[in-house]
């Protein structure tokens, strides 16, 4: 990168920073905080949403699969949370404005009382931890700066954390805005350059094997249905939520899904391209690098420096908005509960900062521990997933079951089963080169059984579910 490049990238940094200290001087309580004082409009709504739910894991994550397997990235990777974000839109959405929630185990609270709010509030943290957005900032810096992995989250991180603490989730909104028009304006150019730069996309089926092009790919079945399961996420989807709550009217947030697909499905197939053009090109290096390599090697002096910044603006837009999140998971849903006084809103907001900062240390952890980008999404929708969606949608839609028992023991069981085969598969298995994630084989005489990380969410949402009905059966309702 020249000098040119370094500039725009350092322009855009201290120009986040600033509007997050500009945002912070007009934040008095939590609920400005934290929901933007329930004031946010569709537009605002488009670009927080859009930009928010895909960062990182998108970029690198589904270009990650592109290189290795092709158009299985667009079709089976990414398309099922499309269906998932409009049953969100048209009845999760609706019933939620209903209540006066400000976070993911609130409702575990109503429903259930605190023992499910807990629960529910440790799984939103562990999903809500930006863990790709970290990953990512390292492997931008590394790429582009060659700056080491290690050192690249570490730098990534400090600046998220300052303008998130200081502005909330209105310097989020506003600093998305930004980030999502740069974002898709930089991809879209970038896509059609490295096309050209192979002599058309038609070039792609001239060099790629045919299994490239099979909406499976070649992988198992069932790695397919945990791609699938996967998307249940954005049914309980804490950042999607505290749109909700933040919403002006029910109008907006639709408005704001139906357009925000639209893009989502465009920029899907923007990054599938580049995953499977860094492929022709032949680039050599791990899977998660190849858009940003095929970018750098493709994109002329200044055009470099735009792009990058687009990248981070991608990896902030996520950053900040789960950062957001799981602090107030520490703080809201978590230590303020436990304490056996009232927290004054004054309190409670310097709190939240605090918590972010904490939220920042474990998500550091947790990007240094994952190899690949799809394997650290799958963890956390799986905690997700597993903890909240039987408790939740029970209690939104099978209000005559929802006993304290129910709730308690639907989100206790699934969470601890996920996080139990994680443990198991890590501890007894072993790194798959060729597929890229944690795998313990199984072996009884002539039986063999692989077991991935990722099937976790197979075994933890039956139990789940069935920890439920045992709940309803055999608890009693709140009075």
């Amino acid at each position: 990168m020249t000098v040119w490049d370094v500039g725009i990238v350092l322009l855009y940094v201290v120009g986040i920073i600033g509007l997050g200290w500009a945002v912070s001087r007009r934040v008095s309580t939590f609920r400005d905080y934290f929901v933007a004082g329930g004031r946010m409009t569709a537009p605002l709504l488009v670009c927080t949403l859009v930009s928010t739910y895909y960062g990182l894991d998108v970029l690198l994550g589904s270009s990650e699969v592109a290189y290795q397997e092709g158009l299985v990235a667009w079709f089976s990777y990414a398309r099922p949370y499309y269906i998932a974000i409009l049953l969100a839109a048209f009845t999760v959405a609706r019933r939620l404005r209903r209540y006066d929630f400000l976070s993911v185990p609130d409702i575990g609270a109503h429903f259930y009382g605190v023992g499910t709010q807990r629960v529910l509030a440790v799984a939103s943290f562990l999903y809500s931890l930006p863990i790709l957005g970290f990953m990512g900032l390292g492997i931008v810096l590394d790429v582009t700066l060659g700056v080491p992995f290690v050192w690249g989250v570490f730098l990534g991180a400090l600046v998220a954390v300052v303008y998130t603490i200081l502005g909330g989730l209105l310097a989020d909104a506003l600093t998305d805005t930004v980030q999502f028009t740069l974002m898709c304006v930089a991809l879209g150019v970038a896509t059609v350059i490295a096309a050209h730069g192979i002599g058309g996309a038609d070039v792609l089926r001239e060099r790629l094997p045919p299994t490239f092009f099979r909406p499976t790919g070649t992988y198992p079945v069932w790695v397919l249905v945990v791609f699938a399961g996967a998307a249940l996420s954005a049914l309980v989807e804490p950042a999607f939520y505290q749109r909700i709550f933040a919403a002006v009217n029910y109008r907006a947030i639709v408005v704001a899904l139906l357009v925000g697909i639209v893009l989502w499905a465009a920029f899907d197939w923007a990054v599938t391209m580049m995953g499977m053009i860094a492929r022709v090109e032949g680039i050599a290096t791990e899977p998660r690098y190849a858009l940003l390599t095929l970018a750098m090697q493709s994109l002329p002096a200044g055009a470099k420096g735009v792009f990058v910044a687009s990248v981070l603006a991608t990896s902030m837009s996520t950053v900040d908005s789960y950062l957001l999140i799981s602090g107030g998971n520490l703080s809201y849903d978590l230590i303020r509960p436990a304490l056996r006084r009232p927290l004054e809103d004054r309190a409670l907001l310097r709190l939240t900062r605090w918590m972010i900062a904490v939220a920042a240390v474990v998500t550091i952890t947790l990007a240094l521990f994952f190899q690949t980008v799809v394997s650290a999404w799958i963890f956390m929708s799986t905690m997700l997933v597993a903890a909240a969606l039987v408790p939740i949608l029970g209690g939104l839609y099978f209000g005559r079951f929802a006993t304290p028992a129910a709730g308690m023991a639907a989100s206790l069981v699934g969470l601890l089963v996920a996080l139990g085969y994680y443990v198991l598969v890590h501890a007894f298995g072993g790194f798959d080169a060729e597929w890229s994630t944690q795998i313990w084989t199984i072996r009884a005489g002539d039986l063999r059984v692989e077991l991935w990380q990722e099937y976790a969410l197979l075994f933890a949402l039956p139990a789940s579910a069935t920890a439920f009905v045992l709940g309803s059966a055999l608890g009693r309702r709140r009075v």
